[in-house]
């Protein structure tokens, strides 16, 4: 970020904290983002929760957890935080501005990305993904709404409000209720569709994976009419081959896309490290599909009365947090 001059304060202008506010951004459901500028010109992006979300103590904890995590890792394929804060009766967080859109932005706009540029930004998160688990932080929540390309193709990982840290404190885990699912069902891997506390690195490749499928074909891996019809797909169905849909898409690629998304998490990437190497190697040799052949051996489906039971479970957790917030 190149250095500015101070830019003069006006007296009508809106101030956060030592941010004053500029344009918006975007606006979610649960918070708005604006361009800000600090008293000494740096420009920064500025998330402001809205007062609903401001009110339901878990998603601020959330949100407290996705700047405390992001300090803790400092890497170019990652959106920055530059800290948290609270004025005016709100609850913002301040980023680094990323000039550009979301991945999900860029499927919306091409329909099927060109597998190479997919696998590039790909690599590129999995790069983002090895500091975070480095630092013992699994994301949990990697999706293309994610993941934004700064001036339209330099991948960066966003969001970590999801994100659990698994080495040396247990205080987020604490956040994570057991039994319910966390992230978006359409990328969520098999056991954190079961169970949030079961995801560990290997369910974060999971859903890089299904972030790459979505990427070249166009299509989610799984979809259906409700996010339970959706879990339900994941736990009991095989997503079709991305080449299904790209029929010219090379042998090599498609077979690394069915190996991040195994069903099996022994059998998938066991780290992004691993991930990695094979996307390189994909990039340099797309239509190798060899070395994939024994890590795609039939997979056995989930047990069909172990769906409906998770289901119901899932549907209990969350009846019961429920009750619990309104106690």
């Amino acid at each position: 970020m190149p250095i500015r001059s101070p830019v003069p304060m006006q007296p009508d202008e809106r101030m956060l904290g030592k941010y004053r506010v500029g344009r918006k951004l975007g606006e979610g459901a649960t918070a708005s983002v604006y361009e800000a500028v600090t008293v000494d010109g740096a420009h920064v992006a500025l998330k402001v929760l809205n007062e609903e979300s401001a009110r339901d103590q878990e998603f601020l904890a959330r949100f407290k957890r996705e700047s405390e995590l992001a300090h803790k890792v400092n890497h170019p394929h990652i959106v920055g935080v530059r800290g948290f804060g609270f004025d005016q009766g709100k609850f913002f967080l301040a980023m680094e501005l990323v000039e550009g859109h979301s991945l999900e932005e860029e499927i919306e706009r091409q329909r099927k990305v060109p597998w190479r540029d997919a696998a590039r930004w790909v690599l590129e998160i999995a790069d983002a993904l090895q500091a975070v688990a480095a630092r013992g932080i699994i994301h949990r929540d990697i999706k293309p709404a994610n993941i934004l390309l700064a001036g339209g193709t330099v991948a960066k990982l966003a969001d970590l409000g999801f994100g659990k840290q698994i080495e040396g404190s247990g205080a987020w885990e604490q956040l994570t209720l057991s039994g319910v699912a966390m992230g978006s069902p359409a990328y969520m891997p098999p056991e954190q569709v079961l169970d949030a506390k079961m995801a560990d690195h290997r369910s974060d490749c999971y859903s890089l994976g299904a972030t790459f499928y979505h990427a070249v074909t166009g299509r989610l891996p799984f979809n259906g009419r409700s996010s339970s019809e959706v879990m339900e797909l994941v736990l009991r169905s095989e997503a079709p081959a991305p080449s299904t849909f790209v029929p010219d898409l090379p042998k090599g690629v498609d077979a690394c896309i069915r190996w991040a998304m195994h069903k099996d998490k022994q059998r998938r990437p066991q780290s992004a490290a691993e991930l990695s190497s094979e996307l390189k190697a994909i990039l340099e040799r797309p239509d190798d599909s060899n070395r994939f052949r024994k890590r795609l051996a039939m997979q056995k489906p989930t047990p069909g009365w172990l769906v409906p039971v998770a289901i119901l479970l899932l549907l209990l957790a969350v009846a019961g947090a429920a009750v619990a917030l309104l106690r």
